[in-house]
């Protein structure tokens, strides 16, 4: 594969501490790679003093200051600032290996590849996850972590953190500010991803360490983490499930769901349902807007990433 231009980009918000522990490790994987590598920090807007730091001790470090804290969804104006054709979209409590980056670099020979995942470990070196596999239960689709095959190259459902083609992920829309504050915004562009025809994979020569997202739930507690997870589960299936199939079931199922879970005292699910409720009108908008992006079925975007990892060479590539 040709050398091309990566940028290592990593969020931070308030992570004074995170990054003075952390970014030496990516600049040093940048060093390793015989690729073009460029390291840069998003901020969003943070009120610690991580900018000072890093335009003082990292020279070499980009930063872009992003007018409001929107959290992943601040990555989309950088996105379409720079000329990179591989970005790789980093959390700032992460701790790279220094042969992190060309693992998840080469697999991009393969044009119909969105993205590539690593291997996640945790601080102590044990698996972590970015393995992915959907499933379609009860009227809705969830994420699981997928264990089997875990040090096995192969399709994957969605990423965490990890590397994206630049231009497809422009083409998709980038990150959709329908899930802020968070949770499925990553899941929610893969998706659409696979809908159009691209794939993604994960790859397990490329791994880093995720000291783990304590800052989220320092903000919004377990309860509020909860419910916006049931909320942004319902407003994924609204805006994404093209399935006539799928949709029915999913309509049967919901007052199922809601009576089940009342009878259960789980109030956090019936408040998520009725948020996204409240949000029906936008993600219907949104939903009118992607489905013109969209070439193969739900069921294919189910079934495919289950199966032996293979370049597929015959069909057309979709374009951008």
């Amino acid at each position: 594969m040709r050398k091309i231009k990566v940028n290592i980009i990593v969020l931070n918000y308030n992570g004074r501490q995170l990054l003075e522990k952390y970014i030496p490790s990516i600049l040093a994987a940048a060093k390793r790679s015989r690729h073009y590598c460029t390291v840069s920090v998003v901020d969003n807007k943070s009120t610690d003093d991580s900018v000072d730091f890093l335009g003082k001790t990292y020279k070499d470090v980009i930063i872009y200051e992003a007018k409001e804290n929107r959290v992943l969804c601040s990555l989309n104006g950088y996105l379409n600032m720079i000329d990179d054709e591989v970005v790789i979209l980093l959390n700032n409590d992460i701790e790279a290996d220094q042969y992190f980056v060309d693992p998840l670099i080469e697999p991009f020979a393969n044009k119909d590849l969105l993205f590539v995942a690593p291997k996640e470990l945790d601080s102590k070196g044990k698996y972590h996850g970015n393995l992915n596999r959907l499933s379609f239960k009860f009227g809705l689709i969830s994420t699981t972590p997928e264990e089997k095959g875990r040090d096995v190259r192969q399709y994957n459902s969605s990423i965490g953190g990890g590397a994206f083609d630049r231009k497809k992920l422009i083409y998709l829309g980038c990150f959709d500010d329908l899930y802020l504050p968070g949770i499925f915004e990553d899941l929610d562009v893969c998706y659409r991803g696979w809908k159009h025809g691209w794939e993604g994979i994960y790859e397990p020569a490329s791994f880093y360490y995720h000291e783990g997202g304590t800052s989220f739930k320092a903000k919004y507690g377990n309860r509020g983490k909860a419910i916006l997870a049931h909320r942004n589960t319902f407003l994924f299936f609204w805006k994404n499930v093209t399935s006539p199939r799928m949709f029915f079931i999913h309509i049967v199922f919901i007052p199922v769901l809601l009576i089940g879970n009342l009878l259960k005292g789980r109030w956090l699910f019936i408040e998520g349902f009725f948020q996204a409720l409240g949000m029906l009108k936008t993600a219907m908008r949104k939903r009118a807007v992607v489905k013109n992006q969209f070439s193969i079925t739900d069921e294919e975007v189910l079934r495919r990433p289950r199966m032996p990892y293979q370049i597929i060479t015959d069909p057309p590539q979709t374009s951008i």
